[in-house]
This record gives C-alpha cells, sequence and structure tokens, in this order.
C-alpha cells in the first residue's frame, strides 16, 4: 500500500483553479484513497447517504499495521474486498471506477491515470495524460 500512496506525493494534487476547485492538502488527498478505520468501531459512520460519491479503500485493523479487512465505500455502501491484502484491494478500488462508470476524483487523477496507463496499460496514448505523468512513466520504463 506504501508504494501506491507514494504516487500521491510523486502525482500531487493540482493547485486550485478559476473554477472555485478548493485545493487539497496530500495528506486529504491519501484520505482520498485510503481510510484507516479501528475494528473495536463500529463501520456505520462510513455508510450512509451523506458519504462521499468518490469509492475510496476503508482499511479495518486493530492498527495500522495489522489490517484483517478491506471494504470498497462506494455512495454510502460498504462493498467488503474479496481477498485480505492491500494491493488487492487497490485493484478492486480501481476496478471499481470502471465496473460502476465513476470518473476519477479531481484531486487523484494524475495517479489514477499514472496506474491506468503504466500499470494496467489501458489507454495508453488516448487517455489525457498531465506531462508529470508523462515524466514519471518514461522515467520508470527507460
Amino acid at each position: 500500500m506504501a508504494s501506491l500512496l507514494l504516487l500521491v506525493y510523486l502525482l500531487p494534487p493540482p493547485p486550485s483553479g478559476k473554477k472555485g476547485e478548493v485545493k487539497i492538502s496530500i495528506r486529504e488527498a491519501v484520505e482520498h484513497v485510503v481510510k484507516f478505520h479501528k475494528s473495536c468501531r463500529s463501520l456505520h459512520k462510513h455508510s450512509g447517504p451523506d458519504q462521499r460519491k468518490q469509492p475510496y479503500i476503508l482499511a479495518v485493523g486493530t492498527t495500522t499495521n495489522s489490517i484483517h479487512e478491506y471494504y470498497i465505500g462506494l455512495d454510502g455502501e460498504l462493498l467488503p474486498c474479496k481477498t485480505k491484502s492491500s494491493l488487492s484491494a487497490f485493484d478492486e478500488l480501481f476496478e471499481a471506477h470502471y465496473v460502476f462508470g465513476i470518473s476519477y476524483d479531481k484531486a487523484l487523477n494524475s495517479m489514477y491515470t499514472f496506474v491506468q496507463t503504466t500499470i494496467y496499460n489501458i489507454d495508453v496514448g488516448l487517455s489525457h495524460e498531465t506531462p508529470r505523468v508523462k515524466d514519471l512513466r518514461a522515467k520508470l520504463l527507460n
């Protein structure tokens, strides 16, 4: 999971624009990808109609180093992940965007576009990539 979250640091959220979009910090962007939840607490605060529309990973465990369950939070619902690894949970998160036809979170667009074109080889050359995404992919592949 750390290597995937490193992409958020390497491809940070864009600065706020003229359209009134609010700039978020890198720490907030990481929380748009994965949230930690202590297993001794109820999961109800992560479900309901007032929750975020963008999918995210909910990691449940006793500590951040001891995660025993992963969920995909989407539209106020928690969908259990099939496997118990963080990499598989991220795979399911990425696939949820395609299965449910959800556009990427604006703050994470660069990170998801990099994953889409570099790791999954989907729409390479067809997707709009920022110069930073192109540069990072070129450095990794060469």
